[in-house]
């Protein structure tokens, strides 16, 4: 099933790849026959389509390579401690209690956030429905948080080996910063008020939620920071509100860029 879908981002990426070819040959024929501004309107439009399909492909690989990396157990990451994510058996016996940990990450919440979002609005960028605007405003804070959490917290300590070498680049180093650019090139403008920030700021809420929740039965954590059984549930939730703060702050710093850079409200 996972290899179908490697297999389906593979060739959504090289759709992507054609359509942004056409779109520049049609920019061209325009530009043939007098029209600069029909030209550059055409263009953009191509660009900012690529853009956004290629930003939803790295996420895509990032997030789908590491998840085919622990379902496989490809790389059997050690575990750090008894309550770090970790500890399964090797091959398929362990493959779903991986999976599981491995979608229990914050860091592939975003990058599937991102990945998704920025699929939906290449396949359709006139879509300004609410719970679009909700999922990019969440996955533009989120895939934020995750770069600059891991740089300056987790990294130092972090070891990755083989294959996640490579995917824990595209998780931390590449997808955040394109995410970013792509957003302040290509927008969508005007999408950032109280009302989506309010909503978007309940996923990372529910993330929590979630990994007290299985962290209460498993016993293990995520992240050292939000380790209730190392650090204790004050200790813990004390993380989790520094994180939220951090993520509302990041909030309030893309609206305000938002309102500056030009672009229409839709």
């Amino acid at each position: 099933m996972i290899s179908l879908v490697i297999v389906g981002v593979g060739v959504e990426l090289s759709s992507t790849c054609v359509e942004f070819v056409v779109g520049v040959e049609q920019a061209v024929t325009i530009s043939a026959i007098n029209t600069p501004l029909s030209t550059n309107i055409l263009l953009m439009r191509s660009i900012s389509r690529f853009a956004f399909g290629l930003n939803s492909i790295v996420a895509w690989l990032g997030a789908l390579g590491s998840l085919t990396i622990d379902a496989f157990g490809i790389v059997i990451t050690p575990q750090e401690g008894p309550t770090s994510f970790g500890g399964h058996a090797d091959g398929m016996a362990g493959a779903l209690p991986r999976i599981i940990d491995n979608l229990s990450y914050f860091t592939i919440w975003s990058n599937f956030l991102v990945a998704f979002t920025t699929y939906v609005i290449y396949r359709n960028p006139n879509n300004n429905k609410t719970w679009l605007k909700v999922l990019r405003v969440a996955s533009l804070m989120m895939i934020t948080v995750t770069c600059i959490v891991y740089i300056l917290i987790l990294a130092p300590d972090a070891n990755p080996q083989s294959w996640n070498i490579y995917t824990n680049y595209l998780l931390h180093y590449i997808t955040p910063p394109l995410t970013i650019v792509v957003w302040i090139l290509f927008g969508p403008r005007k999408w950032f008020s109280w009302k989506i920030i309010r909503r978007a700021l309940l996923i990372p809420i529910i993330y929590a939620i979630y990994t007290f929740i299985r962290g209460y039965f498993i016993n293990q954590y995520p992240y050292g920071f939000i380790n209730a059984a190392d650090l204790g549930y004050q200790g813990a939730l004390t993380g989790v509100g520094f994180t939220l703060l951090f993520g509302l702050i990041i909030f309030m710093v893309y609206f305000a860029i938002d309102k500056i850079l030009p672009g229409k409200k839709r």
